[in-house]
């Protein structure tokens, strides 16, 4: 099964990756609280199922997350070294 995309992957720019990174570490505080006080047990298999395996996958988007945005950063910093190398065209 495919992971779901919370979109931080498909971000191509570092200061709005770091963002989304930033705004999915508070969703997943926000969301562990509210899970806590629900009975997963009580629920139907295929819920309490689909509230695990999103919560694997972004805990798997928290872990991979900080190193594509440094990824992303390192990006940046190349393109900008290369094109300060680069002859200006008149």
């Amino acid at each position: 099964m495919a992971m779901k995309d919370f979109g931080l992957f498909a971000e191509r720019d570092a200061a709005h990756a770091q963002r989304k990174l930033n705004n999915f570490t508070r969703f997943a505080e926000r969301r562990e609280q509210l899970l806590e006080t629900i009975d997963l047990d009580a629920l139907d298999r295929n819920t309490a199922f689909d509230i695990l395996e999103t919560d694997e996958d972004l805990a798997e988007t928290l872990a991979f997350g900080p190193i594509y945005v440094h990824h992303l950063a390192t990006l940046e910093a190349q393109r900008a070294e290369i094109a300060a190398t680069l002859p200006r065209a008149a």
